[in-house]
């Protein structure tokens, strides 16, 4: 196809995931779609492939991956196709599948648009890497003058592992807004923008303008983190904590709403209640009453010691529909300053007072620590479900660059070397030296049960 413009046009991808599950919870690649609305304030033709966009109408009648997969209000299954193991991974007996929409979609999808110009694709868990190297590999072969530039966090936390493997032209690491202004204006020539990338408050909008289809939304009010959990690589992929006013995040939901017919929102904040008085409660205030109301979600933890009675009645007023409360679960991490059953108690308490069930509370708990039991996560759990809270179980992985990834490197029980792909979560890579696949696939479906046991007529 013939080219519509003379300014530069920019290929955005958010590629697929390569893993033993996936699940969207209204993910969207919030970084790049800031990048994405500069790039098109500054005059570039900007296209979006997400092949995470389970609504996309050029896939999602062929894969069934939409309205039909849903669960809860646009969270949902992806469409998967199953693809040949790779070799690390060979001894785990699970199906290992590429998740998101069907290669021959995609390639029909590229068949069809005018060729970029530049190429610009994240990243997201280190261990997902084997679809950026098939994204990437696609898009060389269709288009090998296009320089590819990669973000993300796979590529601010393994730079080096991502120049070897997906073989990118440019690596951005860290907030990639200035610099990948910086970088396309020096390849293109085109008027750079200013310099925005520290300044949340004057960034534009996402670039949602990118999605045909649109029904939910992922947004964040904050960046950063004010806590400093030994574990969390959040430290690593923003320069500070900050965040914006409640005022303008409720403008931003309310343009949505009316712009795009958004209904559904889901917060992916690392610290949403932090500071309560000055930002969340506010903002809930703002959202409290808005008509046609707008269903929020918080998929990230959020901490239990914030919540109050008045924030309970906040949240519940301003449209929260689900709610993942951080607890972990291990003595290590009650030293840091994690939350007390004390704490966890209260929220809960707060919470169903307020209106919510407990089909809607899910607490995360930590698993797969190499110091912890399992017979401690169990007990967590317990303690979870007494409480009538649905128990979400994270399972621990080491993450390159914190504290615990050194920690574990020095006293041996982790190599460097050893492939990304056995930090993958879901492998409980420390536990399984000393637990039998039974028993972690045990407890997994011992975690399934609880939670089915406080749903009516014990069904999901």
């Amino acid at each position: 196809m013939t080219r519509r413009s003379s300014n530069p046009r920019i290929l955005l991808v958010n590629p697929w995931i390569h893993d033993f599950s996936a699940f969207d919870f209204w993910q969207k690649p919030l970084g790049l779609l800031y990048i994405g609305a500069i790039l098109n304030r500054m005059g570039c033709e900007t296209l979006l492939l997400d092949c995470l966009d389970r609504y996309n109408p050029f896939w999602a009648p062929l894969s069934g991956s939409a309205e039909a997969g849903e669960k809860i209000e646009g969270a949902g299954k992806y469409f998967r196709q199953e693809v040949e193991k790779p070799a690390p991974l060979h001894g785990i007996p699970r199906r290992f599948c590429r998740y998101g929409a069907p290669r021959e979609r995609v390639e029909a999808w590229l068949e069809k648009e005018a060729p970029p110009d530049y190429i610009l694709m994240t990243s997201f868990m280190t261990y997902w890497y084997p679809g950026l190297v098939e994204m990437a590999e696609l898009l060389r072969a269709r288009y090998p003058h296009a320089p590819l530039i990669l973000g993300g966090i796979y590529a601010t936390l393994c730079p080096d592992h991502a120049r070897r493997t997906v073989r990118p032209d440019h690596l951005i690491t860290g907030e990639g807004e200035t610099r990948v202004v910086s970088l396309i204006t020096e390849l293109s020539g085109v008027p750079g923008a200013d310099s925005l990338g520290l300044d949340i408050e004057r960034l534009p909008y996402p670039w949602y303008e990118g999605y045909p289809h649109l029904t939910s939304i992922a947004m964040l009010t904050s960046r950063g983190c004010p806590y400093h959990c030994s574990y969390c690589a959040s430290g690593l992929l923003a320069a500070s904590y900050r965040r914006r006013s409640p005022e303008a995040v409720a403008r931003e939901i309310i343009h949505w709403r009316d712009t795009r017919g958004v209904s559904t929102i889901a917060f992916y904040d690392d610290a949403l209640l932090h500071e309560p008085e000055l930002h969340a409660k506010p903002l809930f205030r703002r959202l409290a009453g808005l008509k046609p109301a707008i269903a929020l979600h918080t998929p990230n933890g959020v901490q239990p010691r914030c919540i109050d009675e008045e924030m309970a009645g906040l949240m519940h007023a301003a449209g929260v529909k689900s709610l993942r409360l951080s607890y972990e679960s291990s003595s290590f991490l009650r030293r840091q300053g994690k939350v007390t059953a004390r704490e966890l108690s209260s929220a809960l308490k707060n919470l169903f007072a307020a209106g919510f069930q407990s089909g809607q509370i899910g607490v995360y708990i930590l698993a797969g620590l190499p110091e912890q039991e399992m017979e401690e996560v169990r007990d967590t759990a317990r303690q979870v479900h007494v409480l009538g809270a649905r128990v979400n179980l994270a399972s621990y992985s080491p993450i390159p660059g914190t504290r615990e990834y050194r920690r574990a490197l020095e006293s041996g029980l982790w190599d460097k070397h050893q492939d990304l792909l056995l930090g993958n979560n879901s492998l409980y890579p420390f536990w399984r030296r000393k637990y039998a696949p039974e028993e972690l696939d045990g407890l997994t479906l011992w975690v399934k049960e609880l939670n089915q046991s406080l749903l009516p007529n014990h069904e999901e």
